[in-house]
């Protein structure tokens, strides 16, 4: 595995079950507005970098570091926009609802464009991908295919928790990146692609996600294999509206309604 030291996103947790630490870096903790976890590729290298892109409405600590910019020469970060390098990301929930997936009720985080988006007072983590490069005077894509995994048997989080990463189509149907209950851990991402998504979780309490990727270039073989993390602690204060979202057999949502936790 090749990945630049600082880039490399492990919990305490993660430490004290022996995996490997970053060097230096800063450990941002992502309380509300937009922010972006940014994937860039340095096919020099045959690395990934792996950074936390803050925005306008952004409201985060540990911003201290700049990334120096994508290796391949081709990045987007506009006005307002800044990446920045860490050694740990945590997004953190204290105010989360709950959508209630299949039959699993989830805590979950807002999403830009779907049912539940106010980010004024929760973190909305979108997901940014940057796999293009100058070649020669021409932007390419890197690959012809990037896939993502969960490896949901080295992260960590409260016995008898779920995760699911969702949104929903104009129809009010749910799309699902991933959801451990239904055995679903890996997913193929667009080489250049910005989405919002639900980070959902069933339990409360602290989670570390741990991801392996690769990507697939377009004269057959892969990069090296890439691996980080990018944690989550979800305690809801007593009071927290919870939403609950029923679906129908087809997937169309059926029921919306809420209810106040008592305190």
């Amino acid at each position: 595995m090749k990945l630049k030291t600082y880039l490399s996103t492990f919990s305490v947790a993660a430490a004290l079950a022996g995996a490997p630490i970053a060097v230096w870096g800063q450990s941002i903790v992502h309380t509300a507005g937009q922010g972006d976890w940014t994937f860039f590729y340095d096919s020099a290298a045959d690395s990934f970098d792996v950074v936390f892109r803050s925005k306008g409405d952004t409201e985060a600590t540990g911003l201290t570091q700049p990334y120096a910019g994508a290796p391949g020469g081709v990045g987007d970060a506009g006005s307002g926009q800044q990446d920045w390098v860490y050694d740990s990301l945590q997004a953190s929930l204290t105010q989360a609802p709950q959508v209630t997936l299949g039959s699993t009720d989830y805590y979950v985080s807002p999403a830009s464009g779907s049912i539940y988006e106010d980010s004024s007072n929760e973190p909305d983590l979108g997901i940014r991908f940057r796999f293009r490069e100058d070649d020669s005077g021409a932007t390419v894509d890197q690959f012809e295919n990037f896939t993502m995994t969960l490896n949901w048997a080295e992260s960590t989080r409260p016995d008898g928790a779920e995760f699911a990463l969702f949104g929903f189509d104009e129809l009010g149907s749910p799309i699902v990146r991933y959801e451990t209950i239904e055995g679903n851990f890996s997913e193929d991402w667009s080489v250049w692609g910005h989405d919002h998504w639900h980070w959902g979780f069933s339990e409360q309490g602290d989670y570390s996600l741990v991801f392996d990727f690769a990507g697939e270039f377009a004269g057959g073989g892969f990069s090296e294999m890439g691996s980080t993390t990018v944690d989550f602690q979800v305690i809801p204060e007593p009071g927290t509206v919870a939403l609950l979202l029923g679906l129908g057999a087809f997937g169309v949502v059926t029921l919306v309604r809420l209810r106040r936790a008592k305190a």
